[in-house]
């Protein structure tokens, strides 16, 4: 691999840099002149209503896209006071990677979303306002949109940290709808709006979808159906879901047994806990039955995980995190809480977690938890593969000594570990998380990256 970067390859390399570079830097020159356009009053000359219609007349824009450049230019280009005097744009810090060409479009929109939003955070000091301005534009020149975009959302969960609770009736506006066709086949879409309802179903079906062995060349989206099929085989089987509520609704037909009276002819009322998660709402079995064969589950791949301060879950504020980086409100941790086994993870003063300790090479299952919370997934930037289909790398190679612990291991995806063992990046460990410096021919300066979890990247 590294033979083939030669001299022609890396000039070809170069160029098409160059390419995407001077393309950032005509959009910055265009919002230039879109807001001298509006500085000296084109649109009136040319009997236009607004700015925005002549770009629409003048470029033959959709309406929408006019409306944003203008919105682009008011935030991103140089502007004048009344008297005429230069002011430097609202948000320079962008504007000053968007002229260099360090950052694309795609960049600028997520920044202006995001400063939007802090804006109108009332409690948020004003003097942080540009400093979320310079973090979000330093990020934007070292991560695609998509990180940029979880980046955006960890900044705002900092500024914000309690968010707005989820409406109680959110479930109401879930929505099924299935359609048969002429020959029997089902054609499907689903819209849930709960956040850890749509985390447990990826991840059910993520589990189920996994491919069987080397020789499953089946595509991912084949899987899933597997999958999906699989799960409804499983709820009409003898004790599946659906046999068991059949089973249910028949033994009841006769009506529910009347509820046991107290000596003074009221019923006797449950004891009221004081208790801030409620007690689990599955029953206890009157006699201890035939242990059932467990299933079987990867390291670290618990069905659901939601990570949150216990300190916030104790007095019901702030907010879980799954692990698609999704937020959800206390109250729905909580409830979750009732009918879920708790994993505790023990954290350091960074909010890190603590290293186990074990030295062997494959992966015990407290250490893979582990790596799943810090990194989130595969760690390598601009990466969002999620830590169900990631391999746990050893910086140091275990071959030549390197030990099984969190500060040398980092998740990767297939793709992405094969490129760091093809040795043209390397990783390094800064503070407990993972920085990856790229090849010269992709950064000629060679600037380590951070990786993993958007979250720590913030912190």
């Amino acid at each position: 691999m590294s033979e083939g970067v030669g001299v022609v390859e890396r000039e070809a390399l170069a160029a098409a840099r160059a390419e995407e570079i001077a393309g950032n830097q005509a959009y910055y020159r265009r919002l230039e002149r879109i807001a001298e356009m509006d500085r000296l009053g084109l649109a009136a000359v040319t009997g236009d209503r607004s700015t925005e219609r002549l770009l629409q007349e003048n470029w033959r824009l959709d309406p929408a896209k006019a409306g944003r450049l203008v919105a682009e230019a008011e935030d991103l280009a140089p502007r004048f006071s009344l008297h005429g005097q230069p002011l430097p744009p609202r948000l320079p810090c962008t504007a000053t990677v968007l002229a260099s060409g360090e950052i694309s479009p795609e960049h600028v929109a997520i920044i202006r979303r995001t400063m939007k939003k802090i804006d109108k955070m009332e409690h948020v000091d004003p003097a942080e306002v540009p400093a979320a301005d310079a973090y979000l534009a330093e990020k934007a020149t070292l991560f695609p949109p998509a990180i940029l975009r979880r980046l955006a959302e960890a900044l705002l969960r900092r500024l914000d940290p309690d968010g707005a609770a989820p409406d109680e009736d959110a479930d109401l506006f879930d929505d099924l709808k299935m359609t048969s066709g002429p020959d029997g086949t089902l054609e499907m879409r689903i819209r849930i709006h709960d956040a850890v309802d749509a985390e447990m179903i990826r991840e059910g079906i993520g589990v189920l979808a996994t491919p069987t062995g080397a020789d499953d060349h089946r595509p991912l989206g084949n899987r899933q159906a597997c999958a999906f099929k699989e799960v409804f085989a499983d709820a009409l089987g003898p004790h599946g879901l659906v046999t068991d509520t059949r089973h249910h609704e028949t033994d009841n037909e006769t009506g529910p047994e009347p509820d046991a009276d107290t000596a003074d002819g009221t019923a006797e009322d449950a004891p009221l806990e004081d208790a801030l998660i409620p007690e689990p709402r599955r029953p206890e079995p009157a006699a201890p039955a035939a242990p059932a064969p467990e299933t079987t589950r990867g390291p670290g791949r618990a069905l659901l995980t939601i990570t949150m301060d216990h300190r916030w879950l104790q007095l019901a504020i702030g907010h879980g995190t799954l692990d698609s980086g999704a937020l959800s409100d206390p109250a729905t941790v909580r409830r979750w809480a009732c009918d879920a086994d708790i994993v505790p993870l023990v954290l350091g003063s960074k909010s890190e977690p603590l290293d186990i300790g074990r030295r062997s090479r494959l992966i015990p299952d407290a250490i893979r938890r582990a790596l799943n919370y810090r990194d989130g997934g595969c760690a390598f930037p601009g990466c969002t593969r999620r830590p169900r289909r990631c391999h746990a790398h050893h910086i140091d190679l275990w071959a030549d000594g390197g030990p099984t612990c969190l500060d040398n291991l980092t998740l990767l995806c297939r793709h992405h570990h094969q490129v760091i063992h093809h040795g043209h990046w390397t990783i390094d460990m800064i503070d407990g998380l993972p920085w990856f410096t790229p090849p010269p021919w992709i950064d000629p300066d060679r600037q380590p990256r951070p990786g993993g979890r958007s979250a720590m990247i913030t912190a």
